[in-house]
């Protein structure tokens, strides 16, 4: 009897080292005056001063104004929305910030380029 394979799935790094990533890109290509921060709230479960549900990344840019923007990262086949997230995320759009989920590594790079934070 044949042994069966496991089909291996291709890698997928995990939120944080995306996070890395994407703050490595911005520190060499980013626009004068922007900022790009990682919210430092990952696994906020009732510890003091954590909020669940906060994105994953603070942008600000000339583009944007007086505007902040936030981006939650997912990864690309894995990364659901958590109830909170969905909440906050209402929440960000309904006061008229900028917004947005994105997959993986380059959608998260297109959007701060849209958002005028890279070159």
């Amino acid at each position: 009897m044949r042994a069966r394979r496991r089909r291996r799935e291709a890698f997928e790094p995990y939120e944080q080292e995306t996070t890395a990533a994407i703050l490595d890109h911005w520190k060499l290509c980013g626009v004068p005056g922007s900022l790009v921060a990682a919210l430092p709230n990952k696994n906020a479960h009732g510890q003091p001063g954590l909020t669940p549900g906060l994105p994953d990344l603070m942008v600000l840019s000339p583009f944007l104004g007086p505007l902040t923007g936030f981006i939650e990262l997912k990864r690309m086949r894995l990364g659901r929305l958590s109830p909170a997230q969905k909440e906050i995320g209402g929440l960000i759009c309904q006061r008229g910030a900028p917004y947005a989920v994105c997959r993986g590594r380059d959608e998260p790079i297109e959007q701060l380029r849209a958002w005028g934070a890279l070159r």
